[in-house]
């Protein structure tokens, strides 16, 4: 399914505006449930996790490793290809088809009163060292394998803090390793944050300086997302000869360095 011209506008502009976009039903809710049973198929392999049995359940599991069955690299879809070369700009993107992380979350949280946390901020990326033009993150992909309610562990993303992340990297010129970037950064307060919610088979394209947190689930079956990176081909090119032939994700990196930025909402000090 194409996105139509109104479509692809407002996607643009969402993420030019707050730092992500959602690509709703990016796959289908029947895709993601053949995923979500060989999900559970492999969490039933690895571990004493048992699906009908919530006495089993943690309060969260993560499987740190790629699944390749058909089902799964099936819910990579053609409209989910289109939006992300629609924010990297055409021929951009690697186009490398796979999920990775599947953090399932079954109660993070479940024993606080809820709120946005204040720990676990981060951005993706603990294998390279980051620039500001870095090709290898691209944009982080969050795809939605089962619904998520409000309260129900969605992604917490810190809206504007791609800001921060960019006129940081742009003083280190050589580039900045992975935690150093999450102390500067978090040396000043975050906010605006967002509780990522939605039904399977939404897709989440988040800036890949947007720092991003688990969030406190209250309600709810277990939370299933999965997190990749849609890397790019080369470097972003922040003075490209046509200003026309720019990526939304170079703009939204042009416009943080040129705009001073405003003070978030519920602004609070967050750490990694």
């Amino acid at each position: 399914m194409t996105f139509t011209a109104g479509e692809q506008r407002e996607l643009v502009n969402s993420f030019l505006d707050t730092g992500f976009c959602v690509v709703e039903q990016a796959f289908t809710r029947e895709q993601a449930g053949r995923a979500t049973e060989i999900l559970w198929h492999r969490i039933e392999q690895k571990t004493t996790i048992r699906r009908n049995d919530p006495s089993t359940w943690p309060a969260s599991y993560d499987i740190e490793e790629h699944l390749d069955e058909p089902e799964i690299i099936g819910t990579f879809t053609d409209r989910l290809a289109a939006a992300i070369e629609l924010i990297e700009g055409p021929g951009r993107w690697r186009g490398v088809r796979r999920w990775g992380l599947w953090p399932v979350n079954f109660s993070v949280g479940a024993d606080q009163p809820w709120d946005f946390p204040s720990r676990g901020y981060h951005i993706d990326g603990n294998y390279f060292l980051h620039t500001l033009t870095c090709p290898h993150q691209g944009l982080l992909v969050i795809g939605l394998f089962t619904n998520i309610e409000p309260k129900g562990g969605g992604t917490i993303l810190a809206v504007g803090s791609h800001r921060q992340t960019a006129r940081l990297l742009a003083r280190h010129a050589t580039g900045i390793p992975h935690r150093q970037l999450f102390e500067e950064v978090l040396a000043t307060p975050i906010g605006n944050f967002h509780e990522v919610t939605g039904q399977a088979g939404d897709v989440v394209l988040a800036h890949p300086f947007l720092f991003h947190t688990r969030g406190m689930k209250h309600l709810g079956p277990p939370r299933v997302i999965s997190n990749t990176e849609a890397a790019l081909r080369a470097p972003m090119n922040l003075n490209r000869p046509d200003p026309g032939d720019y990526s939304p994700l170079e703009l939204s990196i042009i416009d943080a360095l040129m705009t001073e930025p405003d003070e978030p909402v519920g602004a609070r000090l967050c750490r990694f």
